[in-house]
């Protein structure tokens, strides 16, 4: 899943440079800048305080070739440290850093038609434990591709257009390797034991524009090179994983008098053939057998809302839902065996903040708040799912 989520992110980012940088097309340079802040401190409700910090920066330029030929590059960097996240996704600890290149020709073939061909690179480094240093990373990732894009504008007045893109990406994990595989047969060669994770995406995607409003679906299909799917037997067989994930999301930013209002709204389905055994130690005889493992279906909104309260000075809050369905994966009980209930995740974020706007491209926000998590999965030994969170953070903001 979060080479889904990494793709996403890197596609989210060469779209709104994509707008910031054509606002400007008169130039035959036009510099784009965007960079997001956060340092906060966290209080779980077990466990001990913690610190953690978060910096995304995207750097682009667009250059003006002819009025119908440009060519845009932009690099995108991103650390996510220490911090509450949703549960089954990762644990509070980790922390991960990532730079993307992405590079695009982009061809006007009408005045309402553009097509965009690009290629894109990018490296991640993932830190699961205290003592991990970058470059050793288990679940460390580089992936390379290509991509087209088409943009058709179908109401200048209104900004109307739609974005159609296929892309594709090759993935690989050069340092990840199964432990338990080279444990169990000490034979086993790097085919084996290693590259499991390494795999080919594709992704398609349709975005309209409109007016502030915005809208999408996704399709992403991720074949596994390696990484064959495992039997009631315990036995891997012939077939190798696939996943695929399909997602609709929706949104708007409007302003009405002193208010702003940005809510958004998703919905995720993803499928995986692989299944899970459960060990309860290291020999265990009688594991469990968990079928269709992987698939969920999962709905997330968020209602952000300020009120400018002078030109500079905002009140803001927010309220944010994540709730994970799983088809077929039971939840666990407190001794690690399966229940008869599917397994449910639910993770709600109020926040209240108070931002200034220092100039026309800054600004800083200081915010609180309260995370809940909740799960009726009740084995943590691993990772928590119940658990509730405050967070007191500042943010700083920088865009042109």
């Amino acid at each position: 899943m979060k080479k889904i989520l990494l793709s996403a992110l890197l596609t989210a980012g060469l779209a709104g440079s994509l707008f910031a940088a054509a606002a400007e097309d008169s130039k035959i340079f036009t510099p784009f800048f965007d960079m997001t802040l956060t340092e906060a401190g966290y209080l779980p409700s077990e466990g001990n305080i913690f610190s953690g910090g978060n910096i995304n920066t995207q750097v682009g330029l667009l250059t003006k070739i002819t009025q119908k030929d440009q060519l845009f590059g932009l690099y995108n960097f991103n650390y996510a440290g220490p911090g509450f996240a949703p549960q089954d996704s990762r644990q509070f600890t980790d922390r991960s850093m990532s730079h993307g290149f992405n590079f695009e020709y982009r061809r006007f073939l009408t005045d309402r038609l553009r097509i965009r061909p690009g290629v894109a690179l990018a490296t991640e480094y993932r830190r699961t434990g205290a003592n991990e240093v970058w470059k050793n990373g288990l679940y460390n990732m580089n992936s390379a591709g290509g991509q087209l894009a088409a943009d058709y504008t179908f109401d200048e007045e209104k900004h109307g257009y739609v974005t159609a893109q296929v892309l594709f990406r090759n993935v690989a994990f050069p340092n990840y390797t199964d432990l338990l595989r080279e444990f169990q047969n000490a034979g086993n060669t790097a085919e084996t034991s290693g590259g499991l994770q390494d795999q080919t995406m594709t992704q398609v995607s349709l975005r309209p524009v409109w007016n502030s409003f915005f809208a999408g679906v996704t399709y992403t299909v991720q074949n596994y090179k390696n990484q064959k799917v495992v039997a009631a037997t315990g036995v891997y067989g012939d077939s190798k994983q696939k996943d695929t994930n399909t997602t609709l999301d929706f949104g708007f930013h409007q302003k009405l008098w002193v208010f702003e209002l940005y809510p958004t709204v998703s919905y995720a389905m993803h499928r995986s053939n692989q299944n899970f055994m459960v060990y309860k130690f290291l020999g265990d005889t009688s594991p469990q057998f968990g079928e269709k493992y992987y698939d969920f279906n999962e709905l997330a909104f968020s209602v952000p809302l300020d009120l400018n309260v002078t030109s500079k000075w905002a009140v803001g809050g927010a309220i944010s839902v994540t709730r994970r369905n799983y088809d077929k994966r039971k939840a666990r009980d407190a001794a690690n065996n399966f229940t008869g209930s599917a397994q449910t995740n639910t993770m709600s974020t109020l926040t209240g903040s108070i931002r200034k706007r220092m100039n026309d491209v800054a600004m800083v926000r200081l915010f609180y708040s309260l995370v809940v998590a909740s799960s009726n999965n009740k084995f943590e030994q691993y990772m928590p799912y119940n658990y509730t969170g405050n967070t007191f953070g500042v943010s700083y903001q920088l865009s042109y």
